[in-house]
């Protein structure tokens, strides 16, 4: 998936988060930012992911170590990264949304013919089975999808208020 997909993801995890959660208006966009954050984390293992580039000498690292779609694809890296959140106390609103959206990349990037290595270090490709070309028509319409539903999530009163009072004129 393109990194427009993990993002435009991260963002409809994040909204959902704040949905459920109730925040403030802070801690909302700390939130969302944190999903879309996690979205893209597993990607450090690839130079030239948007992670990738912002944080070249890390990616690089992080790319001779492991590979692509290795240690930050897996379950493995998955539960270290929740074990660091446990342990600095973060806030479970931040927690959920943040493993979410890394769940998330994994979940997007299992739909692709490569997999993932999600039990690293055993050398075994997980997919699901529908598969669907990164930067593909689907790949661009889950993007989409995904957009649509987080800007939803967001302003449902408003667009729910508006569909009912456009449903309700007398024609």
């Amino acid at each position: 998936m393109t990194g427009k997909t993990h993002i435009s993801c991260g963002f409809l995890i994040g909204t959902l988060a704040v949905n459920y959660y109730h925040p403030d208006l802070f801690n909302s966009i700390t939130t969302v930012v944190l999903a879309v954050g996690g979205s893209m984390l597993p990607d450090i293992c690839h130079t030239q992911s948007k992670i990738g580039r912002r944080f070249k000498f890390l990616s690089f690292i992080v790319r001779t170590l492991f590979g692509h779609r290795t240690f930050t694809h897996s379950l493995l890296f998955t539960l270290l990264m929740a074990l660091l959140l446990t342990s600095i106390h973060t806030p479970e609103m931040y927690f959920t949304a943040f493993i979410g959206g890394m769940a998330s990349h994994i979940i997007l990037d299992m739909l692709t013919p490569r997999g993932v290595k999600l039990l690293y270090p055993l050398p075994l490709s997980v997919k699901l089975p529908i598969q669907f070309k990164t930067g593909g028509m689907v790949d661009l319409s889950l993007a989409t999808a995904f957009t649509f539903g987080g800007t939803y999530v967001i302003f449902r009163e408003v667009i729910n208020q508006w569909l009912n009072q456009f449903i309700t004129l007398p024609f």
